[in-house]
């Protein structure tokens, strides 16, 4: 109480940050709706995640200097060994392109597949983050690769923003109905959708 009222009278008592901290890592993952087994449907998912992980990257202004995909079955299934299994990758330059994160993430990928495994679950996590403002290039890095990389990137967000995710990305990893799509059941129900509002009783015929 007695620091608010110095506030007040305008004297400072609480240090403020300049900027909040960059984030550490970002995640992207979730179980799927179906066991998997087949590696391009993992790929698929992969793919999305990847992307899913980029679109927070990018708001952040951040760029991804090591990449890891990890692979899961169902720890509950007393039927299956339990595998769970995760690779990472250096970035040689940190990274925003979603052409390079997609590739390196399916590489790992390739690297951490069992056949005959019921996959439940698979995801990406983005660490080693630095802030892009931050970031100087190494000397010998093509800079104009760099900016192709950068109006691709604009040009990839821009269809997505106007157009929606499904009219552009790596992959058929957004199309409806995929096996690995979470299952729709596990949703919570959106009571501010037309399909979602509670129904008192029926409507009346007119």
């Amino acid at each position: 109480m007695a620091r608010t009222v110095m506030e007040l009278q305008g004297i400072s008592c609480i240090e403020l940050e300049d900027a909040p901290q960059p984030k550490k890592q970002i995640v992207a993952s979730r179980s799927f709706g179906e066991k998997i087994t087949e590696l391009d449907d993992l790929k698929e998912a992969m793919s999305k995640y990847v992307q899913d992980a980029l679109s927070r990257l990018r708001k952040e202004n951040l760029l991804c200097g090591t990449i890891i995909a990890f692979v899961q079955s169902n720890p509950f299934d007393k039927n299956a060994p339990y595998y769970s299994k995760s690779a990472s990758f250096d970035l040689v330059e940190p990274s925003d392109s979603v052409l390079e994160l997609v590739s390196q993430a399916l590489h790992l990928l390739e690297s951490i597949y069992m056949p005959h495994i019921k996959y439940k679950k698979c995801g990406v996590v983005f660490t080693d983050l630095i802030e892009k403002r931050n970031y100087v290039p190494d000397l010998l890095v093509d800079r104009q690769e760099i900016e192709i990389n950068e109006s691709l990137m604009k040009a990839y967000e821009g269809i997505q923003a106007k157009y929606g995710k499904t009219k552009i990305a790596v992959g058929p990893c957004y199309f409806m109905n995929r096996k690995w799509s979470m299952s729709r059941a596990n949703l919570s129900r959106n009571y501010f959708s037309i399909e979602g509002m509670p129904v008192v009783g029926d409507i009346p015929d007119k």
